[in-house]
């Protein structure tokens, strides 16, 4: 008999950005972060507390400590043990709110990377989102006050509702006693892919189209402080926090030698230093309608700043691998951009202004 077999899980890479800001309205930062390795995978969570003075901060830090404990003791079920722990940290901090006699809680998003896979747990209003090519998609639905009358009577009787009232929740951890966790199926997860975990001070400021554009053209890191600031100077009515993590695979997609001209845009090449820098462009050899070279968007870390690299110099390029690693750290990158001499680890050399002739 015939037994089926499925193939391994893809091993991911994942790298991660992250910025926290008190805002411009706001005295004391109550959010907190998390990103850290669990026995299930890799945990990305934002928590946004509430309660004022020191115990909006300290519910926030509550609950996040609690999910990243209950999870170090979860080998198995990732859906269920993600879920799981939202409710552990929400009896943890409805315990402390008693025994200090303060409303105190927090709004929190959870994502869990295992298997080849991201599960998703929130309860309130911080929000996860997933861009995949250039489409961004919200992975989780507020559980507020503006939601629910847009669920009841449209967007449009939503969209005027006075300011104050987005801030609203209807689903917080800590304040009852119990909460119902939302969570979603899993989704499988591709080369390429970017998960965004924010809380509410970055998307009552920025809109959504906003945020895809910031994601698809940043790594992770300048992508989460370039949301920071664009929220800031929108008003930074609140806190804002952001965690942006990007998914590489070691595994190519495809076994050819080519790389088309579209899939360049989302692709990004890894330097040594582990940075990631999308490439925007490609010099196109038309005898064999292959790339000769790839320029490298490194606008990002300077203004006007692009370097072209060589096919040549970087090695065999597969189609679908979506991080190329080439040599050159991100310095000598901007340096070879600059001056326009081409730096390898063993010599100095003016790049090729032309593709070599094929015989």
């Amino acid at each position: 008999m015939n037994k089926s077999t499925s193939l391994p899980p893809p091993r991911f890479q994942v790298f991660v950005g992250f910025h926290t800001d008190v805002g411009r309205q706001r005295q004391k930062n109550e959010d907190a972060l998390v990103e850290v390795g669990v026995p299930l995978g890799y945990l990305l969570a934002v928590a946004d507390g509430m309660g004022g003075h020191d115990y909006g901060d300290r519910a926030a830090i509550m609950a996040l400590n609690t999910i990243q404990e209950s999870l170090r003791e979860s080998t198995d079920q990732p859906q269920e043990s993600l879920a799981k722990s939202l409710r552990k940290a929400n009896a943890v901090v409805f315990k402390e709110a008693e025994e200090v006699g303060r409303t105190m809680g927090a709004t929190c998003v959870a994502g869990l990377i295992s298997g080849g896979k991201l599960y998703v747990a929130h309860v309130g209003d911080a929000r996860a989102y997933l861009l995949r090519a250039l489409t961004l998609f919200p992975l989780t639905r507020d559980h507020s006050f503006v939601q629910e009358i847009a669920d009841a009577k449209g967007p449009t009787m939503a969209g005027n509702l006075p300011q104050n009232f987005t801030h609203i929740v209807s689903r917080s951890l800590g304040t009852q006693p119990s909460v119902d966790v939302c969570d979603r199926e899993p989704i499988s997860l591709s080369a390429g892919d970017v998960i965004l975990l924010c809380s509410d001070g970055l998307t009552n400021m920025v809109d959504d189209s906003r945020i895809r554009l910031t994601l698809a053209g940043a790594t992770p890191r300048e992508a989460a402080k370039r949301l920071v600031d664009m929220a800031n100077e929108a008003g930074g009515q609140d806190n804002i926090t952001v965690v942006v993590a990007r998914i590489d695979t070691e595994a190519s997609l495809l076994d050819t030698q080519y790389i088309g001209l579209n899939d360049l845009r989302s692709i990004f090449v890894k330097t040594s230093d582990g940075q990631l820098h999308p490439i925007v462009s490609g010099l196109l050899d038309p005898s064999t309608w292959s790339i000769s070279a790839v320029i490298i968007d490194l606008r990002n870390v300077k203004k006007g700043l692009l370097c072209t690299l060589s096919i040549s110099e970087l090695g065999p390029v597969m189609y679908g691998k979506q991080t190329v690693s080439i040599p050159q750290s991100t310095e000598a990158l901007v340096e070879m951009a600059e001056t326009g001499v081409w730096k390898t680890d063993a010599k100095r050399s003016q790049p090729p202004s032309a593709p070599p002739a094929k015989k």
